[in-house]
């Protein structure tokens, strides 16, 4: 139920996520153009259209190598036209997208790509492709490929997101204006620039200062921290170096010891992180392993896959498949598709191995995506993994993203399974043991709920008695954060 101050808070606060990332991503354009792919009947191929922009960018882009910027000028149509055509050519639904939209009844070509996914449910009824999202190409490659995110740096839950809402501060960024201004795990937010949180129904005054749009604006938040005090404090957006892995630790046990780590996110600069920690943790001789990825909404596979490497070893990994991927019927076969265990890191330096049998997993629902994908990946070869918190969110597919126009499109391109075949869990996986957050003690402490519930099942093999009522139940909360950091990215670095 996690997410970052840069999305959008629909659903719980009734504002259009549409109109908000149209805001975000400056929509709009002239509706005077011609050559619309819809009124010709037919579908050309994307080429055509790629790169033809109402609004070409100009100069160079830094995440690319500093070359410039692929634009032409176009058309808002040229723009539509690609988006059906691409999404016609490589989305794995393409047969259940509406075969009758008009490109013209839409203001803007994120408002038409929006519309371009299946309208099915899935068996527990859910919308079976809720994961279609676009985001602003320079602010996802900063996400992506430097750990960067906008925001103050604390992440939050919502306890209940109806109103009387209730939001609480999940955990903070290390050095963060969040964790400076002395911001923790477990705070409430009651107010946002003086406006009601729980019941208000300025829902632009509340998103405005939850999710800042630019760096440096300034907003005053009132917090009721575990004691009972309410606490005012004036945060500034900035851009945050997020820290993916913290908390690495490990606790004392009657039967050896076991390490922990906190996991929030699959980005590039996470896998050195990782590495830092097993190696620590190999020093430790540690003989099991908490892996926290309650946050973690996914990221770049190869990440999930050197993780799940550096979990198992090498004599369970050997000639195991950790990922294949399934695309749609028109794509090409391509003996790539089936990705092994990959002994190496992403620059081809070895990777260290716990050579475990067994691993706890903290999930919830904010758990998803490649964070799923070693889940999935681990049990496909019989390494042993339970699952302590909540049910995951059931995201088995992934993403090619591609950049048009300044926008970064999302639209589900593959789904993966298994060493032994098994893929399909489109409503999550189950927890073994359901417990849920009480949000009093800090990552990483072996007293917070979580943690002492995964070291007591290890013991004892039971869950806590009654833990369902052990506050709000982290399965019954809708989960709430950026769309970014529910994906699962087809990236290895050659």
């Amino acid at each position: 139920m996690l997410f970052h101050p840069t999305t959008v808070l629909k659903n719980s606060l009734k504002l259009s996520y549409l109109s908000l990332i149209c805001a975000l991503t400056a929509c709009g354009g002239s509706q005077e153009d011609s050559g619309n792919a819809f009124n010709e009947g037919a579908i050309p191929s994307s080429k055509v259209y790629k790169d033809m922009c109402a609004t070409p960018r100009r100069g160079t882009d830094p995440y690319n190598g500093n070359r410039s910027y692929p634009d032409h000028q176009g058309t808002l149509n040229d723009e539509k036209n690609w988006l059906r055509s691409w999404v016609d050519e490589t989305y794995l639904w393409y047969r259940e997208v509406p075969q009758k939209l008009n490109p013209a009844s839409y203001s803007s070509a994120i408002d038409y790509f929006n519309a371009l996914k299946t309208s099915a449910l899935s068996p527990s009824g859910k919308a079976k492709d809720h994961y279609h999202f676009t985001e602003n190409t320079d602010e996802a490659n900063k996400q992506s490929q430097s750990g960067i995110e906008l925001g103050y740096g604390m992440a939050f839950s919502f306890v209940a997101n109806q109103p009387p809402r209730k939001l609480i501060v999940a955990y903070t960024e290390p050095n963060s204006p969040a964790a400076l201004a002395g911001i923790q795990r477990g705070m409430e937010i009651e107010s946002v620039d003086d406006v009601d949180l729980a019941n208000s129904s300025n829902v632009n005054a509340l998103n405005s200062g939850l999710f800042p749009k630019s760096a440096n604006q300034s907003h005053t938040f009132i917090f009721k921290n575990l004691n009972g005090q309410r606490i005012s404090k004036t945060l500034i957006a900035a851009d945050i170096q997020t820290t993916p892995v913290q908390n690495v630790t490990s606790f004392d046990t009657n039967t050896g010891k076991v390490g922990y780590m906190t996991f929030n996110s699959h980005n590039a600069v996470s896998e050195k992180g990782l590495i830092d920690a097993v190696n620590r943790l190999k020093t430790d001789n540690i003989s099991d392993l908490i892996l926290d990825l309650r946050y973690n909404g996914g990221g770049l596979l190869y990440v999930a896959d050197a993780l799940s490497y550096m979990i198992a070893g090498p004599l369970q990994t050997q000639g195991k498949t950790f990922f294949k991927l399934k695309y749609n019927d028109k794509t090409p076969v391509d003996p790539n598709n089936t990705w092994p265990f990959y002994p190496t890191s992403s620059s081809f330096s070895a990777l260290p191995s716990l050579n475990l049998k067994q691993v706890t997993i903290l999930a919830g629902s904010g758990t998803c995506s490649a964070s799923e994908a070693i889940i999935n990946g681990l049990r496909g070869i019989d390494v042993k993994v339970n699952l302590i918190g909540g049910q995951t969110c059931g995201k088995p597919y992934g993403f090619i993203p591609q950049d048009n126009c300044g926008t970064t499109y999302y639209t589900i391109q593959f789904q993966g399974e298994n060493h032994k075949g098994f893929g399909d869990y489109s409503d999550g996986f189950s927890p073994t043991c359901q417990v849920s957050e009480d949000f009093k003690q800090p990552l990483g402490d072996k007293n917070e709920r979580l943690i002492a519930a995964a070291l007591n099942y290890r013991t004892t093999g039971s869950c806590p008695a009654n833990g369902q009522s052990l506050g709000q139940s982290s399965t019954a909360n809708t989960l709430l954060r950026p769309a970014s950091k529910e994906i699962m990215r087809l990236e290895r670095p050659k």
